[in-house]
């Protein structure tokens, strides 16, 4: 029998030397449920303990971990028998109070990696099961390892030494120096924006209240995609005017929050614009906001629960620096709601691999390899696994902490690898779909089922009512990513033609979907993949309207040649309506691929000028565009553009002026008849 007030006096010393030196712990319970659920009882008491759980009494289980935003507890407590949710526990992690505990209650770590865990369902496809959790045994591992102290049910408690009379102190010039900058930024000269960039508790979102408190004869606008994320601006701006601030109010003195739809919808003007968890927002409208707003704020936690930055951080740093020489850069490092040296964060850092840093390597092209590597590879090889993640977090616009879990766990990935002298310079992760019986075959494409985790294989066979696209295995490329100083040198076209070798003898077609842009796309058909499929809606994510490209393996091409040809006649009915704002470069990308039809005359078009006009013209050229692609791609880029948006999207008069930077109407006539005649001038066009 366990001596539960031993274990609360040791708890009660814990928190006391947490105090002093501000600082947070964790406090980990392993054991049967019952025991694991009496100690936390003995331990906790229920007015200071935000506690995460789907079965225990008082408890809440977020859905989305957004909902934890801005919030703060004294202690927290994570219920690890409701499922090992990496998303959910670092989340939690972070609204722990300096001085505080966050419990953790998991079964025996001896059997964590076959515990049949609740969690594993949410990184397992329909029709495949893990027997064990790579993840979990990693965890495991890695958990022992932690100077934290430890309540077994079964072995004596472990606990690390205690350091009594330990005091810190937080350091806030770091964010005062950060606020000076974004005080600058509005009464300053105009077009120099400003980025910040911090990891969690680094006191970010305090700095741009502190600021609008500054400024507060000045309108502003603090964007984000979530209103939560912005309760530490309102608290701070109401804190210093000595105002109250209710939870839910959006408008508080000279600053107002606007979802990022909504501010790009209505430019309202303002003297300064904030953006925080700019990393969370799309490039796309991180850039519109930009060409809009004078004065911009731009900041981003990096490492967190809300998603890993990285991608974001190099490649909008990068647009802002080319384009903006004044723009300034502020990376806030010192925390500032709990002292430097946390125990607590680095356990956090060190369990989701969140401190994984990619170092460049300049290797001989002709010796990098590509293999296959495992999931027992990988959680045999932390270093390894660490260069992995931390190239996917490089190359990808927004990681969440889930994503190791995905990579450890799920049954249905296969990971590649180029690597050379032991560094990986790329990584291609592909899921395998299909391999369902026709029964379930069929009620997928009457839309009656909608098996978890084959979403590939599920838009080819309602695309083409085809149930072999289900019952056939294909390969679906989720994440391909190449060292940034290898880019562009063939690298990842190697990789990705050494999965395909290795995918076709059990899969008929291999594919990807992405936010098409017109180099991804460029990428994508470049290596005879076809696009088959375009969303109507833009993704939440990248901006962009998600493509599909496929490309047969060891299957017949005449399934791809008709969804290709089916995609053709979408497409051009589409740019008429929902796709009529899309990018003309990125049509031209699309239309490229497309086949001339046979034996389709052309429609005559009078070649004198003075005959030509949009009202006659456009629909004979419709008609032309639609049936022979090759004669629009013929022309040179500038009369294409024009004849996209004009003939094929229908724009406006206004819209066209406005695009290509004419002076009026005339202009854009004489631009347009310029344009016709010499796409008729090429005896192959007509």
């Amino acid at each position: 029998m366990h001596d539960f007030k031993l274990y609360k006096r040791s708890v009660e010393q814990l928190t006391q030397q947490l105090t002093g030196a501000k600082h947070r712990q964790l406090v980990l319970i392993t054991g049967q449920p019952t025991w694991c659920y009496e100690l936390l009882s003995a331990l906790t008491r229920s007015d200071d303990v935000k506690l995460l759980s789907s079965s225990l009494a008082n408890a809440s289980w977020p859905e989305h971990t957004h909902q934890l935003l801005g919030q703060e507890f004294p202690h927290a407590v994570y219920d690890g028998f409701s499922g090992i949710y990496p998303d959910k526990l670092a989340a939690l992690a972070g609204t722990v109070k300096a001085g505080g505990l966050l419990f953790l209650l998991l079964p025996d770590l001896q059997r964590l990696a076959s515990w049949q865990d609740p969690a594993l369902q949410s990184v397992q496809s329909y029709g495949c099961s893990n027997q064990q959790s790579y993840f979990n045994l990693r965890f495991s591992r890695l958990l022992q390892t932690l100077p934290a102290i430890h309540f077994d049910e079964h072995t004596v408690f472990k606990q690390p030494p205690l350091k009594s009379n330990v005091t810190n102190k937080i350091e806030y010039q770091a964010q005062q120096q950060c606020v000076e900058q974004i005080i600058k930024v509005a009464t300053g000269r105009a077009n120099r924006p400003l980025i910040i960039n911090a990891d969690r508790g680094r006191g970010k979102s305090a700095a741009l209240g502190l600021a609008a408190a500054a400024l507060h004869d000045k309108k502003i606008i603090v964007c984000a995609t979530q209103f939560r994320a912005t309760h530490s601006c309102f608290k701070h701006l109401a804190k210093t005017l000595q105002v109250e601030y209710k939870a839910q109010q959006k408008h508080l003195a000279n600053l107002q929050y606007m979802a990022p739809d909504a501010l790009l919808n209505q430019l309202p003007p303002c003297d300064l614009l904030l953006v925080d968890e700019a990393a969370a927002i799309p490039v796309p409208l991180l850039l519109a906001m930009l060409k809009h707003y004078p004065r911009i704020v731009f900041a981003s936690t990096l490492v967190g629960y809300e998603g890993n930055g990285r991608g974001y951080t190099i490649r909008f740093t990068q647009h802002i620096k080319a384009n903006y020489k004044a723009a300034k850069i502020v990376n806030l490092e010192e925390p500032l709601r709990f002292a430097k040296g946390d125990p607590l964060e680095q356990h956090v850092r060190t369990l989701f691999a969140l401190d994984a840093q990619y170092n460049e390597y300049q290797p001989a092209l002709n010796n990098i390899e590509h293999i296959e590597v495992t999931q027992q590879q990988l959680v045999d090889n932390e270093p390894l696994l660490q260069q992995i993640v931390a190239l996917l977090a490089l190359a990808h616009y927004q990681s969440s902490v889930n994503d190791l879990r995905q990579l450890l766990d799920a049954p249905a990935q296969r990971l590649f690898i180029s690597r050379c002298d032991m560094h990986v310079m790329g990584v291609c992760l592909i899921t395998v779909e299909g391999g369902m019986d026709a029964e379930l075959a069929k009620q997928v494409i009457s839309g009656e089922r909608r098996p978890q985790g084959h979403l590939m294989a599920q838009s080819l066979a309602q695309l083409s009512a085809q149930p072999s696209y289900l019952t056939k295995q294909s390969a679906r490329v989720i994440r391909i990513a190449v060292a940034p100083n290898l880019q562009q040198q063939g690298v990842g076209k190697a990789l990705l033609a050494h999965c395909q070798h290795q995918l076709t003898p059990t899969c008929s077609y291999i594919g990807a979907s992405f936010g098409a842009t017109a180099g991804l796309l460029r990428f994508w058909q470049s290596q005879g993949f076809s696009a088959v499929k375009l969303g109507y809606q833009r993704d939440k994510s990248t901006g962009e309207h998600s493509a599909l490209v496929i490309k047969a393996l060891n299957t017949s091409t005449q399934g791809l040649h008709t969804l290709a040809q089916q995609f053709k006649s979408d497409l051009f009915y589409g740019l008429l309506t929902h796709f009529s704002q899309l990018d003309s470069e990125l049509v031209s990308e699309l239309i490229s691929k497309f086949i001339d039809e046979s034996s389709v005359p052309s429609p005559p078009i009078n070649t004198a000028i003075s005959t030509i006009n949009r009202f006659n013209t456009t629909p004979k050229l419709w008609y032309l565009f639609n049936h022979s692609p090759s004669c629009l791609m013929a022309t040179k880029s500038e009369d294409r553009h024009l004849l996209i948006q004009m003939v094929l999207q229908n724009h406006s008069n206004e819209q066209l002026i406005k695009q290509h930077c004419l002076s009026g109407k005339k202009a854009l006539e004489q631009q347009f008849k310029l344009a016709v005649k010499s796409l008729i001038k090429k005896p192959h066009n007509l």
